[in-house]
């Protein structure tokens, strides 16, 4: 790792985040490779472990973020605006950023820090009204969003049976709700069930929503899906984990630079946005690939 820095490694870690205890996540650190240059910080807040992320990325530190993808996204972040290099342990319960670079187990994400190997890795860049966020895998509205914040609410338990659960409750109150979308300077109003923009392919815990997510370089995928009744959207959601789904006559599966969305109602579940299983913000949102590089050890 010196090679690739001129610091120490630093390792901020969402104590809450996954199952594993504060005591065996630093047991998993310790195997990497302990020095007395490595720092390892449990963040308290989201605040927290983006300032600390910026703090050590300005002075040349490696920083690994250690959590879900939420945690992942936010030391992303810091690492783009700061043209650093990141490490990940996928400690979470979706872990589909990591689960999007080829990393099945957090031993493989050992292995792949030990290596050195830094790949440029996609992802979504979100302009709101007032301000931009981005998203490492997925984006995007609907019962997508609600999903995302059904799943927050449940803490026992994880990865895709979490989001398939929390999924299906969504399902009692079912409803497409109805966008202006701008695709290529073309404005059209568009129901759907779920509009989301994928630069990778997992999402939801494992969730195969985006199969062809990176056949264009240089564009996003873009999938919707509208007109379903409830029996058929249950249907549809079980497709989602084999990929299956994109072949459903009522799902669009296409390919674009970027797209906007915009609220025509005032229901609160339609103008919420979520990325990487978290809330980014409110409607209206630009949706495209991220220009400047982020680079990860794996």
């Amino acid at each position: 790792m010196k090679n690739i820095i001129q610091g120490k490694v630093v390792y901020l870690v969402n104590p809450k985040a996954g199952k594993l205890s504060i005591k065996q996540k630093e047991k998993v650190i310790s195997q990497i490779n302990p020095n007395n240059q490595e720092d390892i910080i449990f963040t308290k807040t989201s605040q927290e472990s983006s300032t600390l992320a910026r703090y050590y990325m300005k002075r040349k530190a490696l920083v690994i973020a250690c959590g879900g993808d939420g945690m992942i996204n936010l030391i992303a972040q810091q690492a783009i605006e700061t043209s650093s290099v990141i490490g990940i342990l996928p400690f979470g319960r979706g872990n589909d950023f990591a689960r999007s670079l080829g990393i099945k187990s957090i031993r493989q994400a050992i292995d792949n820090l030990k290596q050195k190997k830094v790949t440029e890795c996609r992802y979504l860049d979100l302009k709101f009204s007032n301000n931009s966020k981005i998203a490492l895998t997925c984006a995007g509205v609907g019962l997508l969003s609600e999903a995302a914040f059904r799943a927050s609410k449940i803490p026992l338990l994880k990865g895709s049976f979490l989001y398939a659960v929390s999924a299906l409750i969504c399902f009692i109150n079912l409803k497409n709700h109805k966008y202006a979308v701008t695709i290529n300077q073309k404005k059209r109003t568009q129901e759907a069930l779920i509009l989301a923009g994928a630069a990778a392919p997992y999402t939801g815990g494992g969730m195969f929503i985006a199969p062809d997510a990176t056949k264009r370089k240089s564009e996003l995928n873009l999938l919707y899906a509208n007109g379903l009744k409830r029996f058929d959207a249950v249907k549809l959601l079980i497709k989602v984990f084999s990929g299956s789904h994109i072949k459903h006559p009522a799902v669009t599966n296409t390919h674009t630079k970027s797209f906007k969305i915009e609220a025509t109602s005032s229901d609160k579940w339609s103008s919420i946005v979520s990325g990487d299983g978290e809330y980014l913000g409110d409607l209206p949102v630009q949706i495209s690939l991220g220009r400047k590089p982020l680079k990860v050890l794996n």
